[in-house]
């Protein structure tokens, strides 16, 4: 799909500048077209039919209704021989086992057959006509009753690797030093199962031609989810297209290839015509993941002028009865604060749920609000202002690697932070600020979260016309993405904004880092800006080597670019447009394609620093959250409203994990009791304060050439330990669970 800047683009459209979306006009018009919007001619439709029982087998699965309904077309069960090859480790599979693999069953809602008919109604209802019958086996429902069997995960599911056990400096004894600080704490802290809840459900289009899938596929990674299919379906990779160019939310679930699609495009086979295949909003809280239940134990100890002397951090998290993914909550942790010390362990417990996958800021933002509510309480032992204590641990060096930072703003941020918040009239006893009959509590809380290496690649055309276009896999998952890369594009070329256009989402376009693990500005965008440069640079080296150019005879570097133009640096009137060069030179346009891989030689991270304020009425204790104040550290900002538009979101994502979200399974059959918008409560427009965003906005170029950084999940990190914490300085009462409901501040 092609994607053209608004011609009325506002004349600023420069790196930073606050420019529009390149598909808004699309979405407010309705003419953007989602997977679900996909129309094939001859197109099937189909359904999956889940378990409504956590653990057992299918002892019998009865079609004989559902085939008879009118205009159904198949209906497939474990009972039919499915075309998978290989394995799920040797896939790349998200999950221990293909779908439909077997008659057992690991957790509700895990997928027993798909329904094919002429229309969906019709799948509908032929799903409603089977008839199951269950031999039901005891599930370990919740976490609790797991927790005596924690054990070290195997790995496999740990991408990209990453230590579950860490002792520093090696041969250290944590033990030892927590019993020598002078000031110690020691606390347990809770998450409980959180959803992604995207906008857009788990939708596939399959179609094959010719020994030849294409799907169209919700993702946040189509090479990704190419090598997946073909793998599993035994097939070549060219053999596998892909298309996702608009996603409807994502935050983590679609990172990864899932059943549905797999059992999409094994039924277009088996029909021989497309399939459509869309889950239900209750299959999306069952069928595409979840961040898993953590219990967290973090103990600090410290000098009495608070200089930390250790940090100890154990996890220990859910994971299906299948599976093996341990949650890197330990992980930011080692990159937070300065301690002599460091020891942290990880560790998994099976339960009857299913499939855990990363959720926006996967293991950061659980991981913070244990290590930052912990470093709040070791304030208030030690008499110490909260900033204060952290900027006396302020972290240089990259610990797990023992490599600086490439760029760290951390200490700039709290300070404009706490000028911007107002952190100076904070009163240092808890329930000493009110205002009227409702406490008042100020917290804070640092965000911290380490980039994960990623390779991408682009090509960048400037055209006969004057145009230039950018081509590149990335998906757009609403967060600028594609605004992104045609700024970039724009400024690598000079060619206006307006005269942009982008093409992506595809697997016929060059490889890029998928949308997920904030890669997207720091190598996606590398990978264009490199090529918008290298296509700038052909174009020169044309002209200055033109006899019949105004630029002929001149030094390479004596030319610039902007406005569709090159022109000599210390004469701009001496010059030509990209249209009359390339007219001259019989119209072919100038092509570049540049690949990147990051730079090893320092550790990257992002940065930032929340400051929130919570109101709260005493007699009915319901958590408020009036003011935030948020200030990040991620290298050049490539577009002011887009980022701040992000890192508002990403904050409200993190108010509701504080006070309102959960997924709860029920005691007794381990099945969700609140799989439905109804009961899994996320915030809405009235419960969202006002939200100041700043911005270092200092280039980092040892991390990136063009010196910006990704900053999709840095901004949730931090947020529920800053509520958490003000809620303490407000009420005077540690919650070390989320959320943070009333009823845990009653009496």
């Amino acid at each position: 799909m092609t994607f053209r800047t608004d011609s009325t683009e506002i004349p600023e459209s420069g790196i930073g500048a606050p420019v529009n979306r390149v598909e808004a006009r699309d979405k407010v018009t309705g003419s953007a077209r989602y997977t679900a919007d996909v129309r094939l001619r001859g197109m099937a439709h189909a359904t999956v039919v889940t378990s409504t029982i956590s653990a057992g087998r299918v002892r019998r699965i009865d079609t004989t209704r559902a085939l008879g309904a009118p205009g159904v077309l198949t209906v497939i069960t474990h009972r039919d021989r499915m075309p998978w090859r290989g394995t799920p480790a040797d896939t790349g599979y998200l999950e221990n086992r293909f779908p439909l693999a077997d008659d057992k069953i690991a957790y509700s809602g895990q997928h027993l057959a798909i329904v094919v008919a002429k229309s969906l109604e019709q799948a509908q209802h032929a799903a409603s006509l089977l008839d199951i019958d269950y031999e039901v086996h005891e599930p370990v429902p919740t976490m609790e009753e797991a927790l005596p069997d924690a054990h070290t995960a195997s790995g496999r599911l740990i991408r990209p690797p990453w230590p579950q056990h860490v002792v520093l400096p090696p041969g250290a004894d944590p033990q030892a030093a927590l019993a020598g600080a002078d000031v110690r704490t020691d606390s347990t802290y809770r998450v409980p199962h959180f959803s992604h809840v995207p906008l857009e459900p788990g939708a596939v289009v399959a179609e094959w031609s010719g020994g030849t899938l294409t799907l169209h596929d919700c993702s946040q990674d189509v090479h990704g989810h190419r090598e997946v299919v073909a793998a599993v379906f035994g097939l070549p990779s060219e053999r596998v297209r892909v298309l996702s160019p608009l996603v409807g939310g994502a935050f983590g679930n679609k990172t990864d290839v899932w059943g549905h699609s797999l059992l999409a495009a094994h039924a277009a086979r088996v029909v021989r015509r497309p399939v459509k295949l869309v889950l239900s909003r209750k299959q999306v809280f069952t069928s595409t993941g979840h961040q898993p239940p953590i219990v967290q134990r973090i103990r600090l100890g410290a000098g009495g002028e608070g200089r930390l002397a250790v940090i100890l951090h154990d996890t220990v998290n859910a994971t299906e009865v299948r599976g093996d993914r341990p949650e890197p909550a330990i992980v930011s942790t080692a990159a937070s604060y300065a301690a002599p010390v460091l020891a942290m362990d990880a560790k998994i417990t099976k339960v009857n749920i299913g499939p855990s996958i990363s959720l926006r800021s996967p293991g950061d933002a659980p991981g913070s609000f244990a290590l930052e509510s912990a470093m709040d309480e070791l304030s208030y032992r030690l008499g110490m202002d909260p900033l204060e204590l952290r900027r006396r641990n302020h972290l240089t060096t990259d610990p797990l690697t023992g490599k600086p930072w490439s760029a760290k703003h951390l200490l700039q941020a709290y300070e404009m932070g706490a000028e911007r918040f107002g952190w100076s009239r904070r009163t240092a006893e808890p329930r000493s600020m009110r205002d009227g009959g409702e406490l008042v509590g100020y917290g804070m809380a640092t965000a911290v979260r380490g980039e994960i290496p990623d390779q991408a690649r682009a090509e960048v055309e400037i055209r006969a016309d004057g145009t230039a276009q950018v081509r590149t896999a990335t998906q757009e998952i609403g967060t600028g993405a594609l605004t992104l890369v045609a700024q970039i594009t724009a400024a690598g070329t000079g060619v206006p904004l307006g005269r942009v256009s982008v093409r992506a989402g595809d697997t016929n376009l060059p490889r890029t880092a998928g949308n997920a693990g904030s890669r997207t500005t720091g190598y996606t965008g590398s990978a264009v800006h490199l090529a918008a440069e290298k296509a700038r640079k052909a174009a020169v080296r044309t002209a200055v080597t033109d006899p019949d150019s105004p630029l002929y005879g001149l030094a390479d570097g004596e030319v610039e670019a902007a406005d569709g133009r090159l022109f000599h640096r210390d004469d701009t009137k001496r010059g030509e447009t990209y249209r009359a060069l390339l007219a001259r030179n019989d119209g072919k346009p100038v092509l570049a394609e540049a690949s990147y891989t990051p730079r090893t030689s320092h550790s990257v991270a992002t940065f930032g620093a929340h400051f929130t304020e919570v109101r709260i009425d005493p007699d009915l204790p319901r958590v408020r959250v009036t003011r935030h104040v948020a200030v990040f550290d991620v290298g050049r900002i490539t577009n002011h409203k887009a980022a701040r538009n992000q890192a508002q979101g990403g904050i409200v994502f993190g108010m509701g994990w504080a006070l309102m979200e959960k997924l709860t399974p029920d005691p007794v059959s381990g099945r969700y009791i609140d799989p439905a918008l109804t009961d899994y409560h996320i915030p809405v427009n009235a419960d969202v304060p006002d939200i100041e965003v700043l911005f270092i906005d200092e280039p980092d170029t040892i991390a990136h050439p063009h010196g910006s950084k990704g900053m999709g999940e840095v901004v949730s990190v931090g947020v529920a330990a800053a509520i958490a914490n003000a809620v303490h300085h407000a009420t005077g009462r540690r919650i070390t669970e989320l959320p943070i409901t009333p009823d845990k501040l009653v009496g």
